[in-house]
């Protein structure tokens, strides 16, 4: 992995009014589903390990990127899981849309009218089409925003 001083970091959040932490947790903790939510996803299946449990990888395949007929994907591992905390923490193994070493956070922040959603990642600088750190806020804010939203109305339902 890059020295600290190299490595790219941000983070994105959204809120989620009227709905209670606990009940958007059960949309984040559901780990082979973030395709429900996330719209760069569209399917999501359990690899190996268990979800929930540390080790667990799912395999998440989406659209082609802008350019390219080939549909993106990324093997995600599970490296930290905090119910409690409504915490998990997954690393990017293997992929093809440049990702190397980039381990993501997500956590849900009970809030007093309803819940806030926060993305954080770190990774090395990528390599390759779309790969500016504009560019990886840019979809981070969207997903997250998206994902709240998509997680609001599901809850609401």
């Amino acid at each position: 992995m890059a020295a600290a001083a190299d490595m790219w970091t941000g983070e994105a959040t959204a809120k989620v009014p009227g709905v209670p932490a606990d009940k958007v947790w059960a949309f984040i903790d559901d780990y082979a589903n973030v395709y429900k939510y996330l719209p760069s996803i569209d399917e999501t299946t359990i690899a190996s390990g268990e979800p929930g449990k540390v080790g667990c990888v799912r395999l998440c395949k989406g659209s082609p990127l802008p350019g390219s007929e080939e549909r993106t994907f990324t093997h995600e591992k599970l490296v930290a899981y905090d119910p409690e905390n409504y915490t998990l923490s997954y690393e990017v193994m293997d992929n093809n849309i440049g990702f190397k070493d980039y381990v993501a956070t997500l956590k849900v922040l009970p809030e007093e009218d309803g819940c806030c959603v926060k993305w954080s990642f770190v990774t090395p600088p990528m390599s390759g089409p779309n790969s500016s750190m504009e560019f990886l806020m840019g979809y981070l804010n969207y997903s997250v925003n998206h994902m709240a939203g998509k997680i609001a109305e599901a809850a609401k339902a």
